[in-house]
């Protein structure tokens, strides 16, 4: 009986790794490709604005 069961496992999980999307060899992966790309095709180089701290206290981080 848990031979079966088994049995049936490991198909289960053969088929599943058989059906899942997985990235072509010379063609790329589709969740690389999907990356942004500017007119020209090249990647973006957007340089980030956020910061630690606001404003005033890096004034004050700064006087000492």
């Amino acid at each position: 009986m848990h031979r079966k069961y088994l049995i049936f496992g490991l198909l289960a999980l053969f088929s599943l790794t058989i059906s899942l999307p997985s990235c072509a060899p010379k063609y790329g992966c589709p969740s690389v490709e999907a990356a942004k790309t500017d007119r020209k095709g090249e990647l973006k180089s957007k340089k980030g604005k956020s910061e630690l701290f606001p404003k005033s206290m890096r004034k004050k981080m700064k006087k000492h």
